[in-house]
């Protein structure tokens, strides 16, 4: 495997750097506990996890703006809080999945319209149990790991972390 088997990421070592400032960056003058990047991800996983809007969520951050202290760093629009968190470039691929979790529509299942194991439909239905086709009963968020690895083995601190076994093998007789 060579490099560009690895993908592109980590082209731009200074979005990067932004990132790393942002973690270092507190929420507010005087804050200890929170910082600008861990509070937008917390913040964003609260948006996954419910569901919210685009457009709750730009409240949801212009209202954290008001309640904080004067001179927090919190973002006040959706465009600052992703550009923030594309920094990290963490792909994903999303993949419809069964409801009753036997298969993952993919590879030869890509275009089945019903689970071949339950008989269960794709698609989702709505209040009067008509199929809404394109909308998928289930979604598996899947997070490939190469990316992540990579990245990880940027900061020489955590690569020396991520290898501490390798090193320290115990060489016997």
């Amino acid at each position: 495997m060579d490099d560009n088997d690895l993908g592109n990421v980590g082209s731009d070592p200074y979005d990067f750097t932004n990132v790393i400032g942002d973690g270092d960056q507190p929420l507010y003058p005087g804050c200890s506990k929170y910082t600008k990047f861990s509070a937008l991800v917390k913040l964003y996983n609260l948006k996954a996890k419910h569901g919210m809007s685009d457009v709750c969520f730009i409240e949801l951050l212009i209202l954290q703006g008001e309640l904080l202290p004067e001179g927090n760093t919190i973002p006040s629009s959706m465009y600052e809080a992703k550009k923030t968190l594309c920094a990290l470039r963490l792909s994903y691929e999303k993949i419809h999945a069964c409801p009753n979790d036997c298969i993952l529509y993919r590879k030869e299942y890509e275009h089945s319209t019903h689970c071949p194991t339950c008989g269960i439909s794709r698609w989702k239905e709505d209040k009067d149990s008509i199929l809404k086709k394109g909308v998928p009963a289930k979604v598996v968020w899947y997070f490939p790991p190469i990316p992540r690895f990579k990245r990880m083995f940027q900061s020489h601190k955590t690569a020396k972390s991520l290898t501490w076994h390798a090193d320290r093998k115990a060489i016997e007789g």
